[in-house]
């Protein structure tokens, strides 16, 4: 009898345990290797390094990610320059922005939010409000945060006068009439940029987009100068009125040389979007703001079954 009892001790209790034992070393020593990559990318003292670590760990039991992956964002997020206060945070809020969203991973997202903010030479304390915007215009619109982030990418917005947000918010619009990244997204940026120098120096690109935008030469400067995203906006909305008086947009594009056939697509699918693409900058720069759509999506995401056996695990 004594016997058998230990034969099943040793096949229920101590087989397991030991089982538990080889998986907890093993799961050390590759969060060890993870964390490697932390210590490779930045320049951190042993202190340092020793906090991020520790945070790494305790995300890892309030989200549904290992410890090996955090460490993998961390890593990418020294990589990409993150700088060393903003790396935790960073990383939290990429894991959650992977988690929230459908087509993004967190490590997507690393990178391209990244290399977005040096573009625009975002502040690195803002990638929480970038991470809500992108959320709250993808819960909202018709197209996905995968689709925004690429497009927000490919539009030289900061550099024409506009805020992040204002960029997403275009960034969706754009997305969600069909127009892609690669192809359209340069070519609204061309017009961006027609427009800005069109304000700056004046003459008859000033003359042609104020017209468009039913307002005077000095008028639309002015807004220009003071809300680039409004003029914009103004202008876009101009052209999705001249059909209604009996004008024809392609020729009013023609007329103002815009030609180019991916130009002139992208301009007249947002044009007969209506009022798409104001409501987008809007709800773009609300989410900004409020700073709550990431967290809230997040949290939601956590509390599924899914989520809670990865934590335990």
């Amino acid at each position: 009898k004594i016997n058998s009892v230990g034969n099943k001790l040793t096949i229920g209790v101590t087989a397991p345990i030991a089982g538990m034992g080889v998986a907890a070393i093993k799961s050390a020593t590759d969060y060890e290797s993870a964390f490697t990559g932390v210590r490779k990318t930045t320049d951190m003292t042993e202190e340092e390094l020793q906090k991020v670590s520790r945070a790494f760990r305790d995300r890892a039991l309030e989200m549904p990610a290992t410890a090996e992956e955090i460490a993998g964002v961390g890593e990418a997020a020294g990589q990409l320059g993150i700088q060393n206060e903003h790396i935790v945070s960073f990383t939290r809020s990429m894991i959650d922005l992977g988690e929230a969203t459908a087509d993004l991973s967190s490590e997507e997202a690393a990178t391209q939010l990244a290399q977005f903010a040096n573009i625009t030479q975002m502040s690195q304390k803002d990638f929480d409000r970038l991470g809500s915007t992108i959320v709250e215009l993808g819960n909202n619109s018709a197209t996905t945060e995968g689709k925004i982030v690429e497009m927000g990418q490919r539009l030289a917005g900061k550099q024409v006068g506009m805020s992040e947000a204002d960029i997403m918010g275009i960034a969706t619009a754009l997305s969600s009439v069909g127009i892609e990244a690669q192809a359209g997204g340069s070519a609204f940026s061309k017009v961006m940029v027609n427009m800005q120098l069109a304000a700056e120096k004046g003459g008859d690109e000033l003359a042609d987009f104020a017209k468009v935008a039913g307002m005077s030469a000095t008028d639309f400067a002015k807004k220009y100068k003071e809300d680039a995203a409004g003029a914009l906006t103004a202008f876009v909305g101009g052209l999705g009125r001249m059909e209604d008086s009996g004008q024809s947009a392609i020729k009013v594009l023609d007329d103002m040389g815009i030609t180019e056939v991916r130009m002139r697509d992208a301009l007249l699918r947002a044009s007969g979007a209506g009022d798409l693409l104001a409501d987008s900058i809007k709800l773009g720069n609300d989410a900004w703001a409020e700073n709550t759509a990431l967290t809230k999506e997040a949290a939601t995401r956590y509390e599924t079954t899914e989520s809670k056996m990865k934590m335990s695990q």
